[in-house]
């Protein structure tokens, strides 16, 4: 469950996970607000992106992550966790979200 934190700005921000899960390879997917979203840790740096993979609504956080490069488990397209640019069809984008840590807490404001 997701809650908006006591900090707002213009988006609403949500507490959606933890670091130390992250660290421990848990795949986290979650509601914040009406959005779906995925966490990463990639190259040390926690990524939010949107939860379905843009080109056929995979399950994005059940897919490899190797380097920066998100693959979906569904029919194996990557996409840049740092750009969100994807490999097979550079017209498709993979959205990302900002994220701020507070300790261990993850925030995303989609």
């Amino acid at each position: 469950m997701t809650v908006p934190s006591a900090e707002q700005s213009e988006r609403a921000e949500y507490r959606v996970g933890s670091v130390a899960a992250l660290e421990r390879g848990e795949t986290i997917l979650v509601d914040a607000g009406d959005t779906e979203v995925a966490l990463f840790l990639c190259r040390g740096q926690v990524v939010a992106t949107q939860g379905q993979c843009p080109h056929a609504g995979g399950p994005l956080h059940e897919g490899e992550v190797e380097g920066t490069v998100l693959t979906c488990p569904w029919h194996g397209w990557s996409f840049d966790l740092t750009t969100g640019g994807c490999e097979e069809d550079d017209s498709m984008h993979l959205a990302r979200y900002p994220v701020r840590i507070d300790g261990d807490d993850i925030f995303v404001a989609p």
